[in-house]
């Protein structure tokens, strides 16, 4: 009786554990990828009143907005992941000022 009761104990210990790991994980790359994205307003908002082309402020956006990212990341992620973040980025920026 009693080891069933401790049974039971760890049972719900570890679903537990497991929903509280699965909610901080969640969390935490929501909160990333919305500081991420502030960090890439930033810059294109900087970019847009300090460059002429628009080749010129998306390669110093994509520039700047590396050397932002931890060192730890870098090899993970490539030129090309950068520039589609931030041109995904840009269009909701504009879509949200257009309408």
């Amino acid at each position: 009786m009693l080891s069933s009761v401790y049974v039971w104990i760890i049972f719900i210990l570890l679903i537990s554990s497991g929903y509280i790991y699965y909610i901080y994980k969640t969390l935490g790359e929501k909160v990333a990828l919305k500081q991420a994205k502030e960090i890439a307003y930033k810059l294109m908002l900087y970019a847009e009143k300090n460059f002429e082309t628009n080749d010129e402020k998306f390669e110093w956006v994509a520039q700047k907005f590396y050397k932002t990212i931890p060192s730890s990341i870098k090899n993970i992620i490539t030129q090309d992941m950068i520039e589609d973040f931030l041109q995904k980025t840009y269009d909701e920026m504009k879509e949200v000022l257009n309408n």
